[in-house]
């Protein structure tokens, strides 16, 4: 199901917008991982779970994207600078 895009971003950190890159990426990479292992497993359940699993990865990872893709960092503010005695 994909989500109706907004014509106004959804404004984020770069603190949060690298935290879902990151994750996104880690999502992909067991994925891609665990569908690596599927030839190994005997049982005919194991494969069926494992494909169910990396079926589910790839599915919040497209997820993550297509908010990623929503978003718009959101300008920086001025942080305060402390002075030194």
């Amino acid at each position: 199901m994909l989500l109706r895009p907004d014509p106004d971003p959804i404004r984020v950190s770069e603190r949060f917008r690298l935290t879902l890159e990151s994750t996104i990426l880690e999502l992909e990479a067991g994925a891609a991982r665990d569908e690596r292992i599927l030839p190994l497993l005997e049982d005919e359940d194991h494969r069926r779970r494992q494909r169910l699993l990396v079926a589910a990865q790839l599915e919040r990872a497209f997820r993550l994207r297509d908010l990623l893709a929503r978003t718009a960092r959101q300008p920086e503010r001025n942080r305060l600078t402390v002075q030194p005695y």
